[in-house]
């Protein structure tokens, strides 16, 4: 009911509308942001995390958050809507090939499909694929994403949702995205929660405060979980980017990605925590920057065919690599 509810928001309201609304309400929170920032570069680098009673009282203060939603309905609206904002980007409308990575459902590429595109869709497990993409015509593939099965420029489009922070390697997958679409193709990348934001473990099922992973020690979460009847957190599915991480990573790599569109979403409801016990923070990272933006997009235009033959070959020595 409530994605059901999100999902009709988003129809009525147009999607630069509500961008200007966040933005509007990060600009009345700059006082709170730049009180917060001072604070930060004011404390201790020591290692600091708080007991398992501050856990608990603070666990009482943070309500659940919203499901994400992997009914039937639900995964067919959220294809639906990813797939029209997709074929609204610059230059995807004519493309023909797709390749969705971490696609787990395969739904996107499912209604990819329906508008009379071409879609192939990997993730490293087949346990979510969804009969309705293969009925469709979806090619869902159990693959890695670090390691593409794909001769070079075989597509128009790659794109990922809600996966690159998870990946083990963000920048062995995007080389081989790179590797596989076209030149002139596109490169879009829509994720989050970045590690350090927030929600940025992902533990939110069971563990409810914000920040989680930078007030307490994996122990305490764990020990609280089990206490409290909930999931244990599996500290391995999340690769612990973080923003700078990922702008050096852009950076690297931009003599050959033209990076077409590009947005940062911060996240200022938590900026209290930061405030309440800035060692915990300070001890973790130097860059404030990092604990407040959760999510990114871009989209970049690949311009270099040169780099995607070295791509390739750097590819086919680490395999012989792997072999000896």
């Amino acid at each position: 009911m409530r994605f059901r509810i999100r999902s009709f928001i988003k129809r009525i309201i147009p999607a630069s509308v509500v961008r200007i609304l966040q933005l509007l309400l990060n600009i009345l929170r700059t006082p709170e942001r730049l009180r917060t920032r001072s604070i930060f570069a004011a404390a201790s680098e020591s290692p600091s995390y708080l007991d398992l009673d501050a856990l608990k009282k603070l666990q009482e203060r943070y309500p659940p958050l919203p499901e994400y939603g992997y009914d039937a309905e639900t995964v067919e609206i959220r294809g639906r809507e990813r797939s029209q904002q997709i074929l609204r980007l610059p230059g995807t409308r004519e493309a023909l090939s797709f390749l969705e990575l971490g696609c787990w459902d395969g739904m996107v590429s499912c209604c990819l499909c329906r508008k009379g595109k071409k879609a192939t869709a990997i993730d490293n497990r087949d346990t979510g694929f969804d009969e309705r993409a293969s009925r469709e015509g979806v090619e869902l593939l159990q693959m890695n994403a670090a390691n593409l099965q794909f001769t070079d420029e075989s597509f128009d489009v790659v794109f990922s949702y809600d996966s690159f922070e998870h990946f083990d390697s963000p920048e062995d997958v995007l080389r081989e995205a790179i590797r596989v679409v076209k030149v002139g193709g596109y490169v879009y990348l829509e994720f989050g929660p970045l590690y350090y934001s927030p929600f940025g473990e992902h533990a939110y099922r069971s563990i409810t405060v914000p920040y989680c992973q930078f007030l307490f020690t994996q122990n305490t979460i764990n020990d609280f979980a089990t206490q409290q009847g909930l999931d244990t957190i599996d500290f391995s599915h999340v690769n612990r980017w973080s923003l700078e991480d990922y702008r050096t990573l852009w950076r690297k790599y931009s003599s050959m990605l033209k990076k077409i569109r590009y947005h940062e979403s911060p996240n200022l409801s938590h900026l209290g925590l930061i405030r309440a016990y800035p060692s915990c923070f300070k001890s973790k990272s130097n860059y404030f920057e990092n604990f407040i933006v959760a999510n990114i997009s871009v989209l970049f235009q690949k311009t270099d065919r040169e780099f995607g033959l070295q791509l390739h070959s750097g590819a086919i020595s680490r395999r012989l690599e792997g072999v000896c």
